[in-house]
């Protein structure tokens, strides 16, 4: 099979995609519901990934991908975006807040903690983005304007933060700038009733964009796949 064959076939493209990401040691989520989950044991935070959809499973962090498609593509609106986005007109890649066929429904999952034992919320921080472009998390209010919780455009810090109720679930729009592969720290804190405070060190959740067909033949035939597009660290 030429690799214009491949190009022309998004099934057979998307199929030895898989089998490359399998062949790394990695499951790839692609679609249907999933959560980066927060979990409590033996007095330490567990953090992973919980797919809940089509068969419910756990990972570690470094166990599963989550592979956003094409679909993910949409142009930056500007305005109060641009400053996360780029602007108006940039091509960029979100993962919204409500679930859309063809790609990971992204939650963060709380509610495997007692509310009870825990002394106000749960502190998802981002502390490190590893890619080819900028990485934000974000929800819009009535009004169509946006809260920023994450921006990695201008550097992390302790800003850059998700307040998680205990025993709570939620979702929140998710974008990346560049297609290419992105890696990001996620440290959780709180306050346990009797155990005082907790602290992870981070955990790092890998997600691959992949913008067109040439780019999933780059995943297949380069082994490493999107590295090549380059990579950044922010702190």
């Amino acid at each position: 099979m030429t690799v214009t064959t491949i190009m022309n076939s998004k099934l057979t493209i998307a199929l030895l995609a898989a089998a490359a990401l399998s062949a790394r040691g990695q499951t790839y989520i692609s679609e249907d519901h999933v959560d980066i989950g927060i979990g409590y044991d033996a007095g330490a935070f567990d953090l992973h990934i919980h797919q809940e959809e089509p068969v419910d499973t756990e990972y570690a962090p470094d166990e599963a991908t989550f592979l956003i498609g094409d679909n993910a593509r949409q142009l930056s609106p500007g305005g109060a975006f641009a400053g996360f986005l780029g602007a108006a007109g940039n091509a960029v890649w979100i993962v919204p807040d409500e679930e859309v066929a063809g790609l990971p429904f992204i939650g963060f999952g709380a509610e495997e903690l007692t509310p009870s034992d825990w002394l106000g919320n749960i502190s998802l921080s981002v502390t490190g983005v590893n890619g080819p472009g900028e990485f934000s998390i974000w929800s819009v209010g009535s009004f169509g304007t946006p809260t920023l919780r994450v921006n990695s455009t201008d550097g992390l810090n302790g800003s850059d933060v998700l307040s998680l109720i205990p025993g709570s679930h939620g979702h929140f729009n998710l974008g990346f700038t560049s297609p290419g592969v992105y890696e990001v720290d996620f440290v959780a804190s709180g306050t346990h009733a009797t155990d005082g405070v907790i602290t992870t060190g981070p955990a790092t959740y890998r997600f691959e964009v992949v913008p067109e067909p040439s780019t999933w033949a780059l995943l297949i035939l380069g082994g490493a796949g999107l590295v090549v597009l380059g990579r950044r660290r922010n702190h």
